[in-house]
């Protein structure tokens, strides 16, 4: 649970935007700060792929530092770009053992660096005491060279140290059953164990010969004792007592051997060994523990694979009315008025698709960890009216009236306005969604002591006390079966718990059950008084608004993209505004365009084969003012990404512009960049 918890951290830190942009003088300052919040941690070490030592918190910023202590690690992170334990070894720069918890760090699909966390070995002998084992049994962890990693005795002679021959060879060749080896200290001791295939990790359990074997001794001593009739009375006992000894313990062998490779516990009876019954009993605790995570994940399975089918519906279903309008259209069997029905429906869907893709790219985002926020203060009043409006459309064709209550002492919070918008528009959109004809939404904002409270509350069909706990959960839906009442994809609320938890804050659902509506709480925290001393304002998301003509009579425009139809699209839009157009098909060829025209705007793909768009504005500004150096540019691309915008803008687009793009946004933003003003 400790290394997970530790791998968990470190996947968060490799998201952090300093990293990302390369500034390792600031990433320095922020892991030296979570270093200090985790208690099991010696230190971080960012390296290189080669396994050059970057970061080291044990070092002050800037010291020339060694390699890896241990790169076989480091090397497998880098090839198999997946997270990893290392093996035990001493520090270059302390000298002390530590174990190194490894994970990467990608960018542009390849590991740039290797982000490591020292952990003491203390922590996992810590582990070993909470087991509350008999003082005379011998645990031991041991790492994939077999070497002690922690132990319950003699801890400071033993570490790092491998482990003893007999036990070595016992894990090499395993037999079946227990098997008597000596311990390190050379203690005879009836051996059990077990290792995990993936990490080469493992723990040896010995239990003292003497602990098992006393009870027979005895009972041998009693037939010697007893006469040759006694004797054999004796030593049916004996050999009895024996055997409620050694068959709990070899039944135990063959438990772990089956679960092991089954991944199924097998039943052993009690034993009257008091030891061995508490090896039992851990063990089918054990068992049980990851028979029901093993559940869990099965669950968890079905219910993705439930998400899979009602994804392919909700792709299929807008997709079917575009598809079919289309070809309508392109047949010539349709005319007049219901021409513009079909055009009203296959925009309309293609925003539903468009909206569907992002919330997708949304869930991507939350589950790598990749999802940023644009922190400014923000007025509250402002956000929830701009998600009422943007819902107000779906509210008003269901007969729902939708009431707004907002304190005047409500804010400001500290967050990003588009996101904290997001978050409003689907809880109000989602209550509409479960809220029959003629209903009531009310989204209420308050102050409460240093939070401030966003409550949406509905009049619609409720929650069930059984769906209550998951309605947060990805992939789960109420009833996700071909019969549902209701559509989507149910990332929704998902999202808003992510983007509120991202925000500080929490959001909970109350409701008193199926028929008696529900009640969403989003908590939070107040904007500092350092940031409300700048004012508190919102720049809210985009919302669709009538646009004014842009004229972009007489300007040339270099559209290049190695797709033809996306290169035909393009024309016929900045021609429709009154563009010269020119098309290329690759980066070489609007190079050399660039040098013979000298267009007035550059409208470029990202990815195209052989040199792509990067390569294109890198060669682009390259030249001289006279070639074209300065032209203005738009990167047109599917990547539409945080990054992918940064990265786009740091290469020297003036603009980037996420497909699929609206008609009247492209030709506003190209006279926008050419310095034209709209109409």
């Amino acid at each position: 649970e400790a290394l997970r918890s530790t791998i968990t951290t470190l996947e968060a830190l490799v998201t952090v935007r300093s990293l990302e942009e390369e500034d390792l003088r600031a990433f320095d300052r922020e892991v030296r700060r979570v270093l200090t919040t985790q208690r099991d941690w010696q230190d971080v070490i960012l390296l290189a792929p080669d396994g050059r030592q970057l970061i080291h918190t044990g070092r002050p910023w800037g010291t020339v530092l060694p390699t890896a202590a241990e790169p076989a690690s480091v090397e497998q992170v880098v090839a198999t770009r997946r997270p990893a334990v290392g093996s035990i070894a001493r520090g270059r720069l302390g000298g002390d053992y530590a174990v190194p918890v490894r994970v990467p760090v990608i960018h542009r699909d390849r590991v740039v660096y290797v982000l490591t966390a020292v952990i003491k070995p203390q922590s996992i002998v810590d582990m070993l005491a909470r087991q509350r084992m008999p003082a005379d049994w011998v645990s031991t962890v041991f790492d994939r060279r077999k070497s002690v990693v922690a132990r319950t005795r003699n801890l400071e002679q033993f570490l790092g140290r491998l482990i003893s021959p007999e036990f070595a060879a016992l894990i090499d060749a395993p037999s079946q059953g227990w098997k008597v080896t000596r311990t390190l200290e050379g203690s005879p001791v009836y051996t059990v164990w077990a290792r995990s295939p993936q990490s080469g990790w493992g723990v040896g359990l010995g239990i003292p010969e003497a602990a098992v074997e006393t009870p027979l001794r005895r009972s041998l001593l009693t037939v010697g004792a007893g006469g040759l009739a006694c004797a054999i009375v004796a030593l049916g006992l004996a050999l009895l007592v024996g055997r409620r000894i050694t068959e709990p313990i070899v039944a135990l062998a063959s438990a772990a051997k089956a679960f092991g490779q089954q991944d199924v516990a097998v039943p052993t009876r009690a034993s009257t060994v008091q030891e061995v019954e508490d090896v039992r009993r851990a063990f089918a605790d054990a068992a049980a523990l990851v028979q029901e995570r093993a559940g869990e994940a099965a669950e968890a399975n079905r219910a993705k694979d439930e998400f899979l089918a009602v994804l392919s519906h909700e792709l299929r279903t807008p997709l079917n009315a575009v598809y079919g309008w289309a070809r309508m259209l392109q047949s010539g069997q349709i005319s007049g008025e219901r021409v513009a029905r079909a055009l009203d429906v296959i925009v309309r869907q293609s925003n539903a698709q468009v909206q569907l893709i992002d919330d997708l790219l949304d869930v991507s985002r939350m589950i790598t960890g990749k999802m940023r926020l644009d922190v400014r203060p923000v007025d509250l009043k402002g956000v929830v009216e701009q998600a009422l409006d943007a819902a107000r459309p779906a509210a008003e064709a269901k007969e729902i009236r939708i009431q707004s209550v907002i304190g005047p002492r409500a804010g400001p919070v500290s967050g990003d306005p588009d996101r904290l918008q997001q978050v409003v528009w689907n809880l109000v959109l989602n209550a509409v969604k479960f809220t029959p004809t003629g209903g009531r939404v009310q989204v209420r904002v308050e102050r409460v002591d240093s939070r401030v409270e966003i409550v949406v509350t509905d009049t619609g069909q409720g929650i069930a006390p059984d769906v209550l706990p998951f309605v947060f959960d990805r992939f789960r839906q109420a009833d996700s079966s071909s019969h549902r009442a209701h559509t989507g994809l149910g990332l929704g609320l998902a999202l808003v718990k992510h983007l509120v938890e991202l925000h500080g804050g929490r959001v909970r659902a109350e409701s008193a059950g199926e028929g008696r509506g529900a009640t969403f709480v989003v908590t939070l925290p107040l904007a500092s008084d350092t940031a409300g001393d700048h004012g508190a304002s919102i720049h809210a998301a985009r919302v669709d608004a009538p646009r004014s003509r842009v004229l972009l009579t007489g300007l040339r425009v270099l559209v290049v993209d190695d797709d033809p139809e996306a290169l035909e699209l393009a024309t016929a839009i900045l021609v429709a505004a009154g563009a010269v157009v020119r098309v290329s098909g690759s980066a070489a060829e609007a190079l050399d365009t660039v040098r013979a025209w000298r267009p007035d705007v550059l409208v470029s793909d990202i990815e195209m084969p052989g040199e792509d768009g990067y390569w294109l504005i890198h060669r682009v500004r390259a030249l001289d003012d006279a070639e074209g150096g300065h032209t203005p540019a738009v990167a047109l691309t599917a990547y539409g990404r945080v990054q992918d915008r940064t990265r786009a803008l740091t290469a020297g687009y003036n603009m980037h512009v996420p497909k699929p793009v609206d008609p009247g946004e492209l030709a506003a933003i190209v006279a926008s960049v050419a310095g034209r003003a709209a109409t």
